[in-house]
């Protein structure tokens, strides 16, 4: 087995992970991505519509901003790291132009789109708009990354983290063919969420919750796993219809042509947040009124300059499928979107690990209960930053350590033909689609803990596989099950994108957030 050493490994190529190396760089000499595809190509960053919030706009502020996230949070975001993204996004935004990044703009000015659960017009896009053209984001950084000398790694996972006397120190990550052990002297997780561990999600097949596992298994707590965003309106299986064509005029409809958003949110309306959308298309389905499991999407009351100008691309995108929206109605349905929850941080990207950081999707706490459209990307390249520095500052303080990685591969199964994987993976997204998705219910909760030990079980007893990657994806996709489930569980209340039929309303006793920590043991932190 090949061993090597660098100052900052960052886990995860794509826009957290890219932002924290070229911080990391600035302080350390040698920095390490590691990442289980193509860097800048892989991951949510990649497939991203390149939307993404900063407080630019004359009406608007950071103080603001920090309204609207604790407000979109259902009052339960951690108030620390809510300041620091509002406070910091708009300097950390347009200094993606510097890397070749543009937005689009009007007349010199950059055009601010309102977008869900935003008080004000501030969401900035990348120009020119189309499908997946936030792709053009981590391409960027990637160059200069590379321009920097940063290394990478590319097609490895890491499967497994070591510590030692409460400090992480080294790593393992494998290929499908050979391992790797890799020594730091401090670590930046950003690995992204783990939205494709669901039956519907809009998330690449990469997404699988690695880092929440990784984090957990050395010690680090979790925070939030309860709360599991879904995008509401996706077409023809992964396209996201976005926000704002909702504030320019279309409207949700049911089977019957009836519009029925005024009985979720009354006020916002179309333009309301994320769960609410969500559990408002799904209750319309369930109640028999929605269309093959979804709603439709009307663009009638969409000006046709509008509709022929800014969105012209998905026009165009949708009457290559032959359907022509201008004319007719179109399907959308919920998808799992994007984990609020993970690795529990402070205001350092810190875990409770030493030299163990966290940034992007897979650290928790900053959006609470339900992440505003376009904060996704703010998060990354704020917190990408924040635990780069903070990750080469550790690493430039501490010296290697090394721990005997002997009895971990001891553990592992041996390789043959033999392989049940990928099935119990299926039954895993099944479960939680059934019971753990928009509508959540004490028997439901309980079933799928039922379900998920049972299959967990089984996990425990394999002594051969024939394909290693499955057998740790499966290892990963389990933990993550039982988190969600244990703070679901425990959540005797609705609140933001974490909704229970037997308890359909917030309770001001559960103003507070759920962390795991090491061995399952549950804490609150008051909020």
């Amino acid at each position: 087995m090949d061993k090597l050493k660098c100052d900052v490994l960052v886990i995860g190529g794509g826009l957290a992970g890219l932002k924290a190396a070229i911080e990391a760089k600035k302080y350390v000499k040698d920095v390490l991505v590691l990442t289980k595809g193509y860097a800048g190509r892989g991951g949510c960053s990649s497939i991203s519509e390149g939307i993404i919030n900063a407080p630019i706009g004359k009406n608007d502020s950071s103080e603001l901003y920090y309204e609207d996230i604790i407000k979109g949070s259902a009052y339960v975001s951690d108030p620390k790291l809510a300041k620091i993204l509002s406070e910091n996004a708009k300097v950390a935004v347009l200094s993606l132009e510097n890397y070749g990044v543009q937005f689009k703009r009007e007349n010199g000015e950059l055009i601010l789109n309102l977008s869900g659960g935003n008080s004000v017009p501030r969401t900035v896009r990348v120009d020119p708009p189309s499908p997946g053209c936030g792709k053009i984001i981590p391409v960027k950084l990637m160059e200069e990354a590379k321009n920097k000398n940063i290394n990478f790694i590319e097609g490895k996972v890491l499967v497994k983290l070591f510590q030692k006397n409460g400090r992480v120190v080294s790593g393992i990550a494998y290929d499908g063919k050979d391992f790797l052990e890799i020594s730091f002297k401090s670590i930046v997780i950003a690995t992204g969420g783990a939205g494709n561990i669901y039956k519907n999600s809009t998330n690449p097949s990469d997404v699988e919750g690695d880092g929440y596992f990784l984090g957990f298994d050395v010690g680090a707590s979790i925070i939030d796993m309860e709360y599991v965003q879904f995008f509401p309106t996706v077409a023809l299986k992964s396209y996201l219809i976005l926000p704002f064509v909702f504030a320019d005029g279309a409207l949700l409809l049911d089977k019957n042509g009836e519009r029925f958003i005024q009985k979720y949110d009354s006020n916002l309306l179309e333009k309301t947040t994320r769960d609410i959308m969500s559990r408002a298309i799904f209750t319309e389905a369930l109640e028999g009124r929605g269309i093959d499991g979804g709603a439709h999407i009307s663009y009638k009351n969409v000006p046709e300059d509008t509709l022929k100008t800014k969105y012209s691309k998905e026009l165009k995108f949708f009457l290559s499928r032959g359907i022509d929206v201008t004319k007719e109605n179109l399907v959308v349905k919920p998808s799992c979107h994007f984990f609020m929850g993970g690795l529990k941080i402070n205001d350092k990207c810190e875990t409770n690990v030493k030299g163990l950081y966290a940034c992007g999707e897979v650290a928790g706490g900053t959006h609470g209960a339900n992440r505003l459209a376009g904060n996704a990307l703010a998060e990354t390249v704020v917190f990408g930053e924040i635990a780069g520095k903070n990750a080469a500052e550790f690493a430039s303080s501490n010296d290697f350590d090394y721990v005997d990685t002997k009895r971990f591969f001891e553990s592992l199964p041996k390789i043959t033909d033999d392989s049940s994987e990928k099935e119990l993976i299926k039954e895993i997204k099944e479960i939680l689609w059934i019971y753990l998705g928009i509508i959540r219910d004490e028997k439901g909760i309980k079933t799928a803990i039922k379900e998920i030990s049972k299959i967990k079980n089984k996990f425990e007893n394999i002594r051969s596989t024939k394909d290693l990657l499955e057998y740790f994806k499966l290892r990963n996709i389990i933990f993550v099950a039982e988190a969600i489930s244990i703070a679901a569980l425990e959540r005797k209340e609705s609140r933001g994108a974490h909704y229970r039929s037997d308890y359909p309303k917030e309770d001001i006793n559960w103003k507070k957030a759920i962390i795991i920590k090491k061995e399952f043991k549950i804490e609150n932190e008051a909020r």
